[in-house]
Formats: C-alpha cells, structure tokens, sequence
C-alpha cells in the first residue's frame, strides 16, 4: 500500500488537488477489492489481478472439471456393474436349476406326467434367463447390446430370437484409461456366437490395393524417399500416394541419366527394374526420418543388389471391398452358383451371381432370410457365420457350385472330423464287424472299417479305394452339390443301392447315409444311374445357455437319455461361461473402485493448490483493509484542508 507524501516544495494548488483526488481514488479501489475479496472469498476476481495465477488457477480449474468427471464416469459404471451382477445371479441361478433337472430327466425311464413336470422347470429356467437377457439399466440394455431398444430376446414357439447386438458401453475412468461398462452377450449367454468360422481367404496385391491395407494390414505410411543410379540422389514425393497404383504411377515417371523405370505388380509385392531391362545400380533409401523405402521392403541403400529388386511380403488384409477375383493370392473365387442356408426345415437360396466384392456376399447372406449374420473378420481374413435363432439346427451348403466351399464357409466338408459328428457323439468303433456296409446294386458288398479313419474325407477315399471297388460297377462316393452331405453313385444293377450299419452301430446315421432309429437305406435310380444322398452330416447349434436349455427341454419330453447326458456337459460350460463373465465384473468393479478413489484424492489436491492460488487470506486483508481507511481517512482530510487555502496561506 502507497500513500503520497506531503509536499516538501511549494506547489500549485491544481496539482497538490490532484495527488490527493488520485490517493483517495486508489484507497477506495483498494478497499473495494477487499470488500469483494470478503464478500466472495476469492483474492482474484478477474485475469487482471493476477495474470500468472489466473493462469494457473484455469488450468486447475480445467483439472478438477475432469477429474469431478472421471468420478461421475466411475459411479455410473460401478451402478452398471451391480445392475450385471444382479442379472448374472439369475442366470446362475436359472443354469443350476437347469442342472438339476437334466439329472433327474436322465435317471432313466420316467412317466409322461413325471417328465412333463421336469420340462415345465426347465422353461421356468429359460423364462427367467430371458428375462435376464431382456434386462436394460438407465435405457442401456445389460447383456444385448448397449445401442439395442427393447426386449432383445424373442420367443417364438419353441425356439429364441436374438435381435440385439454385440455392442459394449465404454467409458474414460482415468486419463488414457477407458473401461467396458457392459457384457457382450455371448460373454454372458454364449447367444450370437459363429457357428462358422470361415476359412482364410488370402487376398492379393493390385493397383487398386490401398497402402494402409498392404502388409496384412499394416500399412505403409506415405511419404518421400529418394532414388539413385549411382550419379546423386534424387528424391521422390509420394506423400500423396494412396494405393499401389499410384506408387507405380510415380515410379514409372522418374528418369535417371535418361533411364525409365518399371513397376510390375504380383500377389504379394512388386518389383522396380529398369524399362529398358539392363543392367545398372538402382538404389532406393528413405530421406531422414521416413520409412516407406522400409515399409515398402525395397530398401537398398547402398546399391549392392542389381534391379530388378524385388518386394515381397506387401499381401494386404481382406476387406469388405475386397474383389473376389483376387482372392486366394490372386488366382479369383467363383461364388457364382450361390449357396444354401438351412435353418431347421427352411431353406435359404443366396444370390451372388452380381457379387463382385466381399461386401457384396456379406450383404446377400445378411438379405437371405435366415436368422444369420455374416461378419468379415479382418484381422484373420476371413467370413464368419453368427446364429441369430437358438433351439434350431444351422447348415451351410453348396447350391450347385462351390462357393461356400471356395469362401470357406461350407459347414460340412471333407475336413468334418468323425469324432465331431452327431454335435460331438462321433462314430461308434466296432471291433467284431465293420461300421459300414455298401451294397452295389450288382451285388458287391462293401465292407468299410473305421479304425485308421479320422475325417469324414477319410470314409469317401475308402469307398472310393476300397479293394472291391476299382472295376466299371464301382460305387462314387462324393460329397453332394447341393446342401450338404454324402451321395454315393453307381451304375444301376438288378438291386437298388443299399448302405448298412451294425444293430449297435451308429456311422451310417452320424454320416447322413441312414435316417435315424433305422440301419438301412436304400437309394433310387435318377438320370440312369442308382443314387443315394444322405442328409447334412454336420449340422451346427446356436450354442449358449438359452439354446441348450430349449434342447433339454425337448429332449426331456421325449425321454431322450442320450441326448440329456451330452447336454449336461454343455449347460456346464454354460454355468462356468456365466459364472466367469460375473467374476470379471466383480474385477472390473474393484479396478474402478480404485480408479475412482485415485481420480477423487486427485480433485481434494487440485482443489487445495487452488484454494493455495485464488482465496482470500481474510486476516491479511482485514489488517490490509483498516491501513486503507486509515489512509482514506488521512487524505480526505488533507482534501478538505487544502479547499480551505486562501493567498495568505502562500505569503
């Protein structure tokens, strides 16, 4: 605090007025700022006071905003996490009962009201767990998809509808730290999960591949590198490349002492050489701080290795725009035909006559009707098949073609292990007699034994090989061209085509050649020839917990004790599946308790270092404000005074 001292020399009277005016206007400023520094509690009031610490005291309030916010994001996500755990507790709960009574409708022969009675529990069981599944917290649904509106299961005679998504919340709980909020539902329910997984389909490299999808993937960041044929380096621009094309473009109008360059692109990379194809250094390295020489794989810096230089390795990642043709390293895929989709007793004929880009076959299944999905995996290249309908059987087959063999995802093919056949029963060994006989129509019986055999390819090269098999009245066996299956073919005799298995056998049912609860089938003469087709011998279920529960319910009416024991193994991964998704929410939990805690101590500091920079120390300011009216009180004196003067006062 200044106060003008009195003046020493004489002076003129405007100007001893004005010291005095300008000491009583600074004293009342000053006091008001201590009024307001009392009234607010804030030692700054505006940027002017204080420039370097309103600075900082933004910055902490800025800090604090988004820590406050950090601590509503872990509030919310911990009530989430209660609301999961609350609804896992059912689906346990539901899987447990579900349990208990696969045990009992297991215990053998029981009376139809007995095992309608034990059916009964079991819907109970799938009507909470749908329940469950339909559960929604703040508007968000818990388990079906945090982006879905509405009941997410729908129940539709006696199979399930899934009609939500795989979608998860996720939210910021510290800084660079983002934590799910909510379960994929095939992580709590194992609902919506591939009953394909598609084959890799191998694309390859051409002037249309974009440079962020080469190297699998990758990419290749664009940029300048430079070129020399031994004489001095010349740099060229690639910054704005953006496909394979373009890099080819650029090198193709570069001239070194008179000397073009060619690009020929293959499968997997690319080789740069001279137009005129003779000898000579052709050196390429990356300028300082670039790395697309290197990312390129046509590095040669030093000019050792003579054109042409070859890049391999470049393979880009299969995307929805893809092209078919240059699928399977370049060599194309007919999916032409089109395939079939079977969902229980419904067929579904997809059109991919017009396709030309994986997006395109992605989009046709997704249209075909069925209660499928078809999703691209990038990262492994290829397609997968998702069940949207629990309680039924799925098949994906051929329509006269091979395009689901060509994209991968036939669902019974030659690679079918028989261990795998019948939803895991497989094919039961005999030791007396052979697991499968054919009957030629000319008579020959062929006696097929299963011992060395492991794929259902394995069973077709021993028909077709068989000892007994190898004149002009032999038997074909080969896989169906439409759906999915066995035909066997062969020149029509006096007896039609006949296969057998033994009274205790079960191949030729697991294999589509028998129906079931018989041992024998015959064939029939079609286009002159005796031909017998089987039925698809690699079905596929839904899976999940809703799904196995449907089955056992089934299976409990019709007193299916097999059935009911190879159930029982799957609701057991179903309750570990649950039971492990709520033991990773109780982790989420604690991690979040402790990202809040921290985010929550991090706020009381900040607000102390803010506290430290902008409030009032009211014992200073107090003292500070009664020296201010001390000197108001002086000058306003002094003030009065000096309007008294008169011209004596200056002799």
């Amino acid at each position: 605090m200044s106060v003008s001292s009195a003046a020493g020399t004489r002076i003129s009277v405007p100007l001893q007025t004005q010291q005095l005016i300008s000491q009583l206007n600074s004293d009342q400023t000053a006091i008001q700022s201590y009024y307001d520094q009392l009234s607010t509690g804030r030692r700054i009031q505006r940027l002017g006071d204080d420039p370097v610490v309103a600075s900082r005291a933004i910055g902490l309030q800025n800090s604090i905003r988004y820590g406050e916010q950090l601590v509503r994001n872990a509030d919310q996500a911990t009530a989430f996490y209660a609301a999961t755990d609350n609804v896992l507790a059912q689906v346990d709960s539901a899987l447990i009962e579900g349990k208990s009574a696969a045990v009992q409708a297991a215990q053998g022969v029981l009376p139809d009201d007995e095992r309608e009675s034990i059916a009964v529990g079991i819907r109970q069981s799938i009507d909470q767990i749908l329940a469950a599944g339909n559960a929604s917290f703040r508007d968000h649904q818990l388990l079906g998809g945090i982006l879905s509106k509405g009941p997410v299961f729908v129940q539709e005679g006696s199979t399930v509808l899934f009609t939500g998504n795989e979608a998860t919340g996720k939210t910021r709980a510290a800084s660079g730290i983002d934590v799910q909020t909510s379960l994929a539902i095939d992580e709590a329910l194992g609902s919506s999960q591939p009953i394909v997984r598609g084959e890799p389909l191998n694309s390859s490299l051409d002037g249309d591949t974009r440079l962020v999808d080469v190297r699998a993937g990758k990419g290749v960041r664009a940029g300048v590198l430079r070129v020399s044929d031994g004489s001095g380096w010349q740099e060229v621009d690639l910054s704005s490349a953006a496909t394979m094309d373009d890099v080819k473009d650029v090198f193709e109008s570069l001239e070194l002492n008179g000397r073009s360059l060619s690009v020929t692109l293959n499968e997997d990379g690319f080789q740069v050489e001279y137009l005129d194809g003779l000898p000579g250094t052709l050196a390429i390295d990356d300028v300082p701080g670039g790395t697309m020489a290197r990312d390129l794989n046509i590095e040669n810096a030093d000019g050792n290795d003579p054109p042409p230089l070859v890049a391999q390795g470049l393979a880009p990642r299969v995307t929805l725009t893809t092209k078919l043709s240059g699928l399977q390293q370049g060599a194309g895929i007919d999916v032409s035909a089109g395939l079939q989709i079977h969902q229980d007793t419904q067929q579904f004929t997809v059109d991919l006559s017009r396709a030309e880009t994986l997006g395109d076959v992605v989009i046709a299944i997704n249209r075909s009707g069925a209660d499928v999905e078809a999703v691209l995996d990038e990262a492994e290249g290829r397609i997968d098949i998702l069940a949207r309908r629990a309680g039924v059987d799925y098949s994906i087959g051929e329509n006269g073609g091979l395009a689901a063999t060509n994209l991968g995802i036939r669902s019974a093919t030659r690679e079918t292990t028989l261990d795998s056949l019948g939803h895991d029963v497989g094919v039961l060994l005999r030791e007396d007699t052979a697991e499968l006989t054919i009957a030629r129509p000319d008579g020959v019986q062929l006696d097929v034994q299963f011992e060395n055999l492991r794929t259902v390819g394995d069973v077709l090269d021993a028909i077709n090989n068989h000892p007994g098999n190898q004149d002009t009245r032999r038997v074909v066996a080969q896989m169906a061209a439409e759906g999915n299956g066995i035909q066997l073919v062969a020149p029509p005799g006096a007896a039609p085509l006949t296969v057998r298995q033994p009274a205790n056998g079960n191949a030729g049912v697991q294999l589509g050649l028998i129906p079931a609860g018989s041992n024998e089938a015959e064939g029939s003469v079609e286009g002159g020839r005796a031909v017998l087709l089987g039925t698809d011998y690699a079905t596929k279920e839904p899976g999940g917990a809703i799904d196995s529960l449907l089955r056992l319910e089934a299976a409990t009416r019709a007193g299916d004790v097999r059935e009911i024991g190879r159930l029982q193994a799957k609701l057991d991964v179903d309750l570990d599946r649950s039971v492990s998704a709520r033991g990773r929410v109780g982790v989420w939990t604690q991690n979040l308790e402790i990202l809040r805690d921290t985010a929550a101590n991090q706020v009381v500091a900040l607000n102390g270092q803010l506290s430290e920079a902008v409030d009032t120390d009211f014992a200073k300011v107090i003292s500070d404000m009664n020296s201010r009216q001390v000197s108001l009180e002086a000058t306003m004196r002094l003030v009065g005074q000096t309007s008294q003067l008169s011209v004596l006062n200056f002799l």
